[in-house]
C-alpha cells in the first residue's frame, strides 16, 4: 500500500475492535493474563538461566556476539561501544519524548485545563518550549497551521504564536535557542523565530519538482522526519533520504550523495548518538547507519518493511525499531540484530525505554507491549483501537500513551491501567509532560488540550 493510502488509512479507517479477550482485559483495566507478571525478574543471572545457545549479559538473555572484524560496518564490542554512548548521550526528533520526562503527570483521573480548537488533525507532537516568559506548546496541524499554546500561567491556554506554512503538518517541531524548526508536505523545512513570530528561513528539500501524484511519488520528499538537532546545533531531517542541515538553513551532505538516484522517504525521525553516528530507518525497508561528519554509510539492516518509527537507544548502546512486518528490532551498534519481538500488526512509532530498561511500544494491533531488555514479554495491555502514538514515561515511570479508541490512557509500570481519559477523535500524537506535570495532548478532532 502507497504512503499517501496509508495515511488516509491512518486518518480514516476504522477503528479496529479488539477480539474478546481483548475486551475483557479493557473491562478489567489491567494488563492480559497469561503473560508474564511485571513482578518477576525477567532477567538473568547466569548463562545456564538462558535457552540455547544464549548467554547473560548485562542481565538480559543474548544472542553471543560474533567475532569483531576490523574495517566499515564494524565496532567495538557492545559493552565499550554502550559505554560511549551513555557517557555522551544521544538525540532524537520526532514523535515521542526520546527519555523519561522530569515531571509527573496526574496519577488520578485528570480534570481538563484548557482546550484549544486548532481547526485541523493535530497528528505531531507538542514540543515544549519558552516564548518570552510564557511555557509554550508548540505544534502544526493538516492545515498547514503552525502554533504556540502558553501552557500554564496567567495565559494558559492562549495562543501566542500563530504561522502559516506551505503544506499539511506531519512531522514534530524541534526547538532550541529561540527557534523552531519544522517540516511540512510542501517538501519545506521552516526556520521560525519564536521571539520575532515570523520564518526566519525555509529550505526546499529534495528532486520532487515534478508535478506532485498520488503514491509514493507524491510524498517522496515530504520534510517528515524530524528534524532531530545535534549537539552543535545542526539539523538532521528524513525527507527523500537524510539530510544535515546547518543552523543557517544551508545543506551541508545528504544521503545518498547522487542527486540523480531518486531516494526513498524517510518518515521516521533521526536518532544522533554521542559516538558521531547517525541511525534512522526508511521506508525501502532498511535501517542505515551513518557517519554525522560527512553522511557515508557505515552500514545496513534490511527489515523487508517500511521503517516508519524512529529508533531508540537502550542504556546499553542497543537500538530499538519497529516496522510495518510488526516486529519490533534489537540491533547492536555494529548492526548486527540481537533479538526481535514479534506483534500482530505494523509497529509505525518509536519505543519509549525506562530507566529500569523496560520498553513499552504500540502496535496496530491495539496492545501496548511492556519488554524486558532481553525481548521478553512482561505484560500486554490491550486498547479499543490501533496504537498509532509513542508511548511517553514520566518521572515516575508511568506511561503515558494514545488509541484510536478516542482514549489516552496512563498505565502503571506493572501494567495496570491509572485512568484513561476520552476524547473526541483518535489520539495518534504522544504527549507533552511539562516540568510542572501538565500533559498535553493533540487529537484528530483538531483540538490541542491540557490536563493536570
Amino acid at each position: 500500500m502507497d504512503l499517501l493510502a496509508r495515511r488516509r488509512e491512518l486518518r480514516t479507517g476504522s477503528v479496529l475492535r479488539a477480539f474478546a479477550v481483548i475486551g475483557v482485559c479493557l473491562s478489567a483495566l489491567t494488563a492480559c493474563p497469561g503473560t508474564e507478571s511485571p513482578d518477576e525478574n525477567s532477567g538473568c543471572r547466569s548463562d545456564q538461566e538462558c535457552k540455547g545457545d544464549r548467554i547473560c549479559e548485562a542481565g538480559a538473555c543474548v544472542a553471543p556476539r560474533p567475532p569483531e572484524a576490523g574495517g566499515i560496518g564494524t565496532a567495538p564490542p557492545p559493552l565499550q561501544a554502550a559505554q560511549a554512548v551513555v557517557t555522551q548521550g544521544w538525540t532524537r526528533g520526532g514523535p515521542g519524548q526520546a527519555h523519561q520526562t522530569r515531571g509527573t503527570g496526574p496519577e488520578g483521573q485528570p480534570t481538563l485545563l484548557w482546550d484549544v480548537d486548532l481547526g485541523a488533525v493535530v497528528f505531531a507532537s507538542p514540543t515544549l518550549s519558552k516564548v518570552g516568559e510564557d511555557v509554550v506548546a508548540l505544534v502544526g496541524t493538516h492545515a498547514g497551521r503552525f502554533v504556540g499554546v502558553a501552557v500554564e500561567g496567567a495565559r494558559a491556554g492562549q495562543v501566542v504564536l500563530d504561522v502559516n506554512l506551505g503544506g499539511m503538518v506531519w512531522a514534530t517541531a524541534a526547538a532550541a535557542d529561540g527557534r523552531a524548526y519544522v517540516g511540512a508536505d510542501d517538501d519545506t523545512l521552516y526556520a521560525i523565530d519564536l521571539v520575532n513570530k515570523s520564518v526566519v528561513w525555509t529550505l526546499k528539500v529534495g528532486n520532487c519538482d515534478a508535478p506532485r501524484v498520488p503514491g509514493p511519488e507524491g510524498a517522496r520528499c515530504d520534510a517528515d522526519g524530524g528534524p532531530t538537532i545535534g549537539p552543535d546545533g545542526d539539523l538532521y531531517l528524513g525527507a527523500d533520504g537524510v539530510y544535515r542541515i546547518g543552523r543557517d538553513g544551508k545543506i551541508r551532505w545528504h544521503y545518498p550523495p547522487d542527486t540523480e538516484t531518486k531516494a526513498k522517504h524517510v518518515f521516521a525521525a533521526p536518532l544522533v548518538a554521542g559516538d558521531g553516528n547517525l541511525y534512522v530507518g526508511t521506508q525501502d525497508g532498511l535501517v542505515l547507519s551513518l557517519k554525522t561528519a560527512d553522511g557515508k554509510l557505515r552500514w545496513t539492516y534490511n527489515v523487508r518493511a517500511d521503517v516508519d518509527g524512529s529508533p531508540t537507544m537502550g542504556e546499553d548502546g542497543n537500538l530499538y525499531i519497529g516496522a510495518d512486518d510488526g516486529r519490533l528490532y534489537a540491533l547492536r551498534s555494529d548492526g548486527s540484530l540481537r533479538w526481535s519481538f514479534v506483534a500482530q500488526k505494523d509497529i509505525r512509532a518509536p519505543a519509549a525505554v525506562a530507566a529500569s530498561g523496560t520498553l513499552y511500544v504500540g502496535s496496530f494491533d491495539g496492545n501496548l507491549y511492556a519488554l524486558a531488555p532481553s525481548g521478553d514479554v512482561k505484560w500486554v495491555l490491550p486498547t479499543g483501537g490501533r496504537v498509532a502514538a509513542a508511548p511517553v514515561i514520566d518521572a515516575r515511570g508511568t506511561v503515558f500513551v494514545g488509541s484510536q479508541d478516542d482514549h489516552l490512557y496512563a498505565v502503571s509500570p506493572k501494567g495496570r491501567v491509572l485512568w484513561s481519559y476520552e476524547l473526541p477523535g483518535d489520539v495518534d500524537a504522544a504527549v507533552a509532560i511539562t516540568d510542572s506535570g501538565i500533559v498535553v495532548a493533540g487529537c484528530d478532532d483538531g483540538h490541542l488540550r491540557a490536563l493536570k
